[in-house]
């Protein structure tokens, strides 16, 4: 049978019903009460949302998300299912006027619970903050989970009771209905979970991990899988319908193009893997479907769970499913466990663009890069901009734009991973990470490259990653570190990383004051990440300059002033006495850049008079909307 559809107006609130005679077989498929309580229901819904559309920084997903759906709640919850056969189409636009705003890591990840009566999502709202929410399907308005900031990457437990997320370097469980998140288990890196019938959570690292399992009351995380030779990692797991094996897609490249990823199934309880499909995109498992994306395009592929034997040809259900540029794998659709399905559709570029702003916030230029791009750092000279992008191409992953002609031009002509770079302090060289084998096997090399030449030139190596993080001013060494441990690694003599700082707390962006008797850095405090200053290189005397919370630590060119983010997305900026922590004066504010922070990325430049500031901001004319198919199993037939 054909699908019912309905259409939403976003901007006027008018919802309706498209022609009986050209949707339905039977034009009393959907009575005129049906229609009058949709559209009845459309405008109150817009109406409690009509401030969303006066305030750029509000909740842009959760204002796609709650509109939409609350249709198909009117549809489904007050007037019954739809009859057997029929699929239930319903869509919206986003207003006019707001963009999605993503980070160089875009984790809009949806989670369906498995009754499909709510959804979950990581989203900012107004102010900023990052959380977990919540959208019951039978109610008008999406809910803030208490005590979830920062969370990302939310998952279900079987009986859609309990939320799992990762936050601040933990696997985390709350009730749908409320309280304190409890702990599942401490993971440092970001992780994506699934909860099996047993209460067994299985979860995977961003990158370069196989599968781990935790069992019930257990405190140990044990590997579920084992890398095969040429895979690189394991990412999405999820749990199939029989709660006895789990599925994973494996990828044997960390660059965007991976022609050879798989998803696999395998036992619970031990036993070899099962390919199911080549895909580059996770896959949702839902009773006798697979779903997955290829090339953006939606597909369901027919499948006995018992025997993992496919049946017959997978059927198209949608095109251009929207699929982040930077996380591998990802790609915006979930399901439910009782034929509920939701997708996203996206037009335009979805990654950043970069925006100069003086230091009372005003627009003063903009620079347009050509490439996706996750890293990037001026030099010195304020003449070029260095960037790491997401996507690895032909002549690797670092790419040069010259700011006078805003011209973008590739740094190396080595078709390997590389990442993190720093400039030197003359401006005439770029440090940066060689990953040969995409990041998951050794060796973790440094390497730098004089500009314009192209050609790289060997500093260190070994099976420990060093991320470098800074250039000394006298030229002499580079700053490394693991996320643990901070390392001097001199570039004469022999060129052997050297601790000078660990801590049981992650930590991130350090940078050295000019003069070399400082350093500031961001590190992970209790749930709350914070820039300190410390003396370098004994660190014995340490000072929290920001106040609650902040990221991104810069100096001026002179040293006499350090600017960050703090958790709002205000520019900050302390004066400093050089060499001095004791003069680090307290934190005021210049400006908001609208940035959700991110302590691990750069999201911000600063020129070395402190005057000019390159700042990412959403790129205009992306645009993402989101269908709701319920009973979708009705549109393969």
């Amino acid at each position: 049978m054909a699908a019912s559809k309905y259409t939403c107006d976003a901007l006027s609130g008018n919802i309706g019903a498209m022609s009986a005679r050209q949707q339905f077989d039977k034009p009393d498929k959907v009575s005129a009460e049906k229609v009058d309580a949709v559209r009845g229901a459309g405008r109150s819904i817009l109406r409690g949302f009509a401030w969303l559309r006066s305030r750029p920084g509000a909740l842009v997903l959760v204002a796609t998300l709650v509109a939409f759906v609350v249709v198909s709640l009117v549809l489904s919850s007050k007037h019954g299912t739809p009859r057997e056969g029929d699929a239930v189409t319903l869509s919206l636009g986003l207003p006019s006027g707001l963009t999605l705003h993503r980070n160089w890591h875009p984790f809009e990840h949806l989670a369906l619970s498995p009754d499909g009566e709510t959804l979950a999502f990581a989203a900012t709202d107004a102010s900023g903050q990052s959380s977990l929410w919540i959208r019951p399907l039978d109610s008008s308005e999406a809910q803030r989970v208490d005590q979830s900031e920062r969370a990302l990457l939310p998952f279900w437990s079987p009986d859609s009771q309990f939320i799992g997320f990762w936050a601040d370097g933990k696997l985390k469980k709350i009730r749908r209905s409320g309280g304190s998140p409890e702990v599942i288990f401490s993971v440092p890196e970001i992780a994506q979970g699934t909860w099996g019938p047993d209460g067994t959570i299985l979860f995977a690292k961003a990158v370069n991990s196989p599968i781990f399992r935790v069992s019930p009351n257990s405190a140990n995380a044990t590997p579920a899988t084992s890398l095969l030779p040429g895979q690189v990692s394991h990412m999405w797991v999820q749990f199939l319908p029989n709660g006895k094996s789990f599925m994973y897609l494996a990828r044997t490249s960390l660059a965007a193009d991976d022609p050879q990823a798989k998803v696999y199934a395998q036992p619970l309880e031990g036993g070899p893997p099962t390919e199911l499909l080549t895909s580059e995109s996770r896959a949702v498992a839902v009773p006798d479907y697979l779903l997955f994306a290829r090339q953006r395009n939606l597909f369901a592929q027919r499948i006995d769970w018992s025997t993992l034997r496919r049946i017959r040809e997978p059927v198209l259900l949608a095109r251009n499913v929207a699929k982040p540029p930077a996380y591998l794998g990802s790609s915006e659709f979930t399901a439910s466990q009782n034929g509920v399905l939701i997708y996203g559709t996206a037009e335009g570029l979805s990654f950043d663009q970069l925006q100069w702003y003086a230091r009372d916030g005003s627009t003063i230029g903009s620079l347009d890069p050509v490439v996706d791009y996750q890293q990037f750092t001026l030099s010195p000279d304020g003449k070029r901009l260095a960037l790491n992008s997401f996507r690895q191409h032909a002549t690797g992953s670092l790419w040069l734009i010259d700011i006078a002609t805003n011209t973008t031009t590739p740094l190396t002509i080595d078709p390997h991973a590389q990442s993190d770079p720093v400039w030197s302090p003359d401006s005439r060289y770029v440090a940066f990470n060689l990953l040969p084998n995409g990041g998951s096997d050794p060796p973790f090399l440094v390497e730098k490259i004089e500009i314009g030449n192209q050609q790289a030139q060997p500093i260190y190596g070994d099976n420990e990653r060093h991320w470098v993080k800074d250039w000394s001013q006298d030229g002499r060494f580079l700053l490394t570190h693991d996320t643990m441990t901070l390392s001097v690694l001199p570039l004469t003599g022999d060129r052997k990383p050297k601790p000078v700082y660990s801590s049981s707390f992650l930590k991130d962006a350090f940078h050295l004051s000019p003069d070399g008797r400082l350093i500031a850095y961001g590190e992970l405090r209790d749930r709350k990440w914070e820039v300190f200053v410390a003396s370098f290189p004994t660190f014995q005397d340490t000072k929290q300059v920001s106040e609650a919370g902040g990221a991104q630590p810069r100096w001026r060119g002179d040293g006499r002033e350090l600017f960050f983010i703090d958790y709002d997305g205000a520019m900050m900026a302390a004066t400093v006495d050089p060499g001095s922590v004791a003069n680090v004066g307290p934190p005021r504010k210049l400006f908001d850049t609208g940035l959700v922070p991110d302590p691990t990325v750069n999201q911000y430049a600063v020129t070395q008079d402190g005057q000019k500031f390159l700042v990412l901001e959403p790129r205009k004319g992306f645009q993402e909307s989101y269908s709701v198919v319920l009973n979708w199993p009705a549109m393969l037939k």
